[in-house]
């Protein structure tokens, strides 16, 4: 067989092309990677304060009981230095969940209960339901969290409010909630924990660097006064969801906004990356993102592209001369160059307690658009209800 060492303009630019799209993307994931490591040491090197404000916790539930009955001595145990009070909202009456928050009554003084009425229609009965908590509480600080959460740690209302000193710009504090690792055993999971960890640096990296636009329902505070400055959820209250990116694009600045990623701040939702749970909330971020103003996406959108194309011209080149040696050096270069782009991901999901992937990285970064462009088209061709009115 003939070896040839010469290669021709055509693959030179085809190769060429590959690097440019492989710098591309590793110019933005190692961005948003260093970002999260930075937001995560920082939060860690943070003193803690000795001056804390009163708070109030604020749990969402939907008839939730056994989760409560779980969640609420977790927080009702917390060491916190200051006056705290929970705040249990309801949607509709509930026994079960009357019994379980009587029941912890008889020892919690603080622990109290409210409900949003049963014939509420025409806006969204989770922002009626927090908007309920945080008007029974006269704490000048709230966290909100929601009864199917997990709080590993007895220290996550110090980690998560001690930005709040008098005095201190911080009016918001936006904190992880991630999924447990290897619970998600159907087919896809380790692509639904990748992408649950690429979801979250999405808005984390920016809020690191001071944008912050996004955060999640399941770990939030903010000043009491702020939210009623920014008159509540009047603005989207109609629509279901949007209590924790809408409303945190409205209210969050680069001056008066913290991310707080200490191991004791994070906590657990369990069964968040389920096939329905995961396909349930990309169709709601899906369609409430688009009232968002400040998106940084277009980044994001462009790099995972760039990194899912760029195996093409690489390839393209060292199949027009298939016994050229030096084309097909070059292209093993170039394959080495992505797959150590795709890997950088690795850190990102070590911080964020993804599952420990390796090897699948690579493939699951530049498999990422086909998923995304597959949930836009079934919230096109299946779209979800997006009102509470039924």
């Amino acid at each position: 067989m003939y070896f040839s060492f010469e290669i021709t303009q055509l693959q030179w630019t085809l190769l060429q092309v590959a690097l440019v799209l492989i710098l591309v993307a590793l110019g933005v994931f190692t961005s948003r990677v260093l970002a999260v490591k930075r937001a995560a040491r920082r939060s860690g090197e943070d003193e803690i304060s000795d001056r804390y404000e009163n708070v109030a916790v604020i749990v969402y539930s939907n008839d939730d009981a056994g989760d409560l009955a779980t969640l609420l001595p977790q927080i009702l145990g917390q060491d916190y230095p200051a006056e705290m009070e929970v705040v249990v909202v309801n949607e509709g009456d509930s026994p079960s969940v009357r019994e379980v928050v009587t029941d912890l009554q008889m020892t919690h003084s603080n622990l109290y209960l409210t409900s949003t009425p049963d014939g509420a229609r025409n806006l969204s009965r989770k922002k009626l339901a927090v908007t309920l908590g945080i008007k029974a509480t006269r704490m000048p600080v709230v966290v909100l969290t929601t009864a199917d959460t997990l709080i590993k740690s007895d220290q996550w209302l110090r980690a998560m409010c001690r930005h709040f000193i008098q005095g201190s710009p911080t009016e918001v504090v936006l904190g992880y909630a991630s999924a447990p690792p290897y619970e998600d055993r159907a087919a896809g999971a380790r692509a639904r924990s990748f992408d649950h960890v690429a979801e979250s640096a999405a808005w984390i990296a920016p809020a690191a660097k001071g944008r912050p636009w996004r955060g999640t329902g399941h770990n939030i505070a903010y000043r009491r006064d702020l939210f009623f400055r920014n008159k509540g959820f009047s603005r989207h209250l109609n629509l279901r969801d949007g209590d924790d990116d809408i409303f945190v694009c409205e209210i969050a600045r680069p001056g008066n906004t913290m991310i707080e990623l200490s191991p004791e701040a994070c906590v657990e939702v369990p069964g968040a990356n389920a096939p329905r749970a995961y396909r349930h909330r990309n169709a709601r971020r899906r369609f409430t993102e688009r009232f968002i103003s400040r998106r940084p996406h277009v980044a994001g959108t462009v790099s995972f592209a760039a990194y899912m194309l760029a195996p093409v011209p690489a390839i393209a080149a060292g199949a027009l001369s298939p016994a050229n040696i030096f084309g097909w050096a070059a292209c093993a270069g170039i394959t080495v160059a992505w797959c150590a782009t795709g890997m950088i991901w690795r850190a990102a999901v070590m911080t964020l307690n993804g599952r420990r992937l390796l090897l699948t990285l690579p493939v699951l970064a530049a498999t990422r658009p086909l998923r995304k462009t597959y949930t836009a088209l079934r919230c096109i061709i299946r779209p979800d209800k997006r009102y509470t009115w039924e």
